[in-house]
């Protein structure tokens, strides 16, 4: 509510001041009337951010006299005019706060809005800040992220296995479930996510597939991309011990402050873990576990003392076997004023990486007395001061920038004593809008198969960000739609025409619209049998005119284009027996019968009922 405010009280007060003047000598001042509005702008939240929840609005109003409410407004970027929500009267200073509850059915979630204020004074002046865009995101759509940190791929493994898993939300990790070949094994809801996996209970010498499954608390899912290793329990005795090299420092070098000793290491089965010696004293460890292994050790020289020092390196294999690396000795220069300049490294993200929503920004800073600053730049522009440490990270909002660009990012370290260091700058590509289709194909059936009955049709499917869903089109008519892999519908060939060619034909559509329509394959469905081709029998052993004795293998070949169904053993015309697998053979006991010729035939029956007689023959029983 505006206060009321008297405009004749100031003419009437310089009326009686011009009075007062006219009988004395002194000067009167006349009040003016108050026609400066107040001023201001938004504190929270920033230009560009996303909000949830009850969210506060915050905003500095000031003003010549005196600020005496303050309006918090909203309007959706499609509407038209602003929306009042909060107003206050009572904050103390030049502080005002407003509340907005953004879970309200008004506001629309994955929707931008721009947010302003109104500041009126004592008198009714008002004044309009400048507005800033929000974005509404109160469900959790981003999907968790993680990887198979053991074993590593194209690893040979034995015995029980540490299947270790590493996964983070932005929220919370609601389960990690871990699977050996599609078989799962284990699922965890709390760290570490880990699996025993004891390879004695597997086949030997075989590939073996391992993934893993996140989901975080609202249901988003990551699958991780498989790795493969291969199990090998019959391993002989490993004599042979690791190989690698000292790579950095190199001999004779003058080192100083936090110095970084690096060593490359390969074993023909593990390295298990690196030790470092300084002056033949354990300086530290590293674990490798895997065949090969590139260690870097971080050695404080502030705790030496100036001079000449000796670096000594072993490696340790699986099997406790130890290689003793060459010794290198290097000085020891910690010089008391520092001239040395840190240095600094962009670690995340990678140079032409591409990049979108929020962006890390780590840095790897070191310097002989210490970090004071790190300065992150984006093309050129300063945009952040990290002065905590040890890890100096910026998180990049690239909602606010121009898209489909290129962006260069530097930063620069300044030590204890101001000396700078820029790093080395490095290009991304700002890609906030995802704008690539998806890719795939029919896996099955194949062109031009023949198909019956209920036949599974089978689509590979994938994109750069992900695949919303496949839709099956059988003759281009929709007929399925799947979301989730595999990407599979069961298809009745009986519903359709008999004997003709159908097309199946799919669509696969991303989260932001884009479709890729895969190459079609057209099929012939075939439900009913047609085959009036009866088959090829012959009788192959015995011979004709042969004389048997004993137990004799009465053996018939039969062939057909579509299958035998069975063939049938005669003796005399009298059928002994049948056989419905390939070899087809009978055992004759000749003892049974008489010291007479017999006469031997057979038929054969297709799988459409078709039949064919083989050409008898004679042979002569002697016992």
């Amino acid at each position: 509510m505006y206060r009321s405010y008297n405009y004749k009280l100031p003419l009437l007060l310089a009326a009686i001041l011009v009075s007062f003047s006219c009988t004395t000598d002194n000067p009167t001042i006349i009040q003016l009337p108050d026609k400066t509005p107040p001023s201001g702008y938004i504190v929270s939240p920033l230009d560009g951010s996303s909000v949830s929840g009850s969210t506060t609005l915050q905003v500095i109003a000031i003003d010549n006299e005196e600020v005496d409410t303050v309006f918090f407004m909203i309007k959706a970027q499609s509407a038209e005019r602003y929306q009042s929500i909060d107003s206050t009267t009572n904050e103390s200073g030049d502080i005002w706060n407003g509340d907005w509850d953004t879970q309200d059915s008004r506001w629309i979630e994955n929707e931008n809005y721009f947010i302003t204020f109104r500041a009126v004074d004592l008198v009714g002046n008002s004044y309009i800040g400048p507005p800033v865009i929000v974005k509404v995101d109160n469900q959790d759509d981003e999907a968790p992220t993680g990887y198979i940190k053991n074993p590593i791929t194209g690893q040979s493994v034995n015995g029980v296995v540490d299947i270790e898993v590493e996964a983070s939300d932005n929220t919370t990790v609601q389960y990690v479930s871990i699977l050996v070949n599609n078989d799962l094994k284990i699922t965890r809801l709390t760290e570490p996510y880990s699996y025993q996996w004891n390879t004695e209970e597997e086949a030997d010498d075989l590939v073996y597939s391992i993934y893993a499954v996140i989901v975080d608390i609202d249901n988003n899912r990551t699958t991780i991309p498989p790795i493969s290793v291969t199990v090998n329990n019959l391993l002989p005795t490993d004599v042979t011990p690791p190989t690698g090299a000292l790579t950095s420092p190199p001999a004779g070098s003058t080192v100083f402050g936090n110095a970084l000793i690096q060593v490359t290491a390969a074993d023909d089965q593990l390295v298990d873990y690196i030790e470092f010696y300084i002056d033949g004293q354990l300086n530290g460890t590293i674990d490798c576990n895997g065949p090969s292994c590139t260690g870097s050790y971080e050695w404080n020289t502030l705790e030496e003392s100036e001079g000449e020092h000796t670096i000594q390196v072993i490696l340790v294999d699986g099997w406790n076997n130890t290689t003793v690396l060459t010794s290198v000795n290097v000085w020891v220069d910690n010089i008391d004023e520092d001239s040395i300049h840190p240095d600094v490294v962009i670690i995340e993200p990678a140079s032409g990486q591409t990049v979108s929503g929020d962006v890390f920004i780590g840095a790897l800073a070191t310097d002989n007395s210490g970090i004071d600053r790190v300065e992150f730049f984006i093309n050129a522009d300063l945009v952040y001061i990290d002065s905590i440490g040890p890890d100096y990270n910026y998180t990049w909002n690239t909602n606010q920038f121009p898209d489909d660009q290129d962006y260069i990012i530097s930063l620069i370290g300044y030590d204890l004593v101001d000396n700078e260091g820029p790093s080395t700058p490095i290009t991304v590509h700002l890609d906030n809008y995802d704008n690539i289709s998806p890719s795939g194909s029919i896996l099955y059936p194949y062109a031009g198969q023949s198909v019956s009955e209920v036949e599974t049709i089978s689509v590979y499917a994938e994109d750069n960000d992900e695949v919303s869903q496949v839709e099956f089109y059988i003759d281009n008519v929709l007929v399925h739609a799947d979301t989730e892999e595999p990407y599979e519908y069961d298809w009745d060939t009986s519903t359709e025409a008999e004997d003709l060619n159908h097309i199946v034909g799919a669509k696969i559509t991303d989260p932001s619209d884009n479709i890729f329509e895969v190459p079609s394959v057209s099929v012939y469905v075939n439900n009913i049998p047609n085959d009036t081709s009866p088959p090829i029998v012959v009788i192959s052993s015995p011979s004709n005119g042969q004389t048997v004795a004993g137990t004799v293998n009465f053996t018939v070949l039969a062939n057909d284009d579509s299958g035998i169904s069975l063939v049938e053993f005669f003796i005399d015309g009298e059928s002994v027996g049948t056989s419905e697998a390939a070899p087809y053979t009978y055992l004759w006991d000749t003892i049974l019968g008489h010291n007479d010729p017999h006469a031997l035939s057979a038929r054969a029956v297709d799988l459409a009922g078709n039949i064919s007689f083989a050409q008898p023959i004679l042979v002569l029983v002697n016992n």
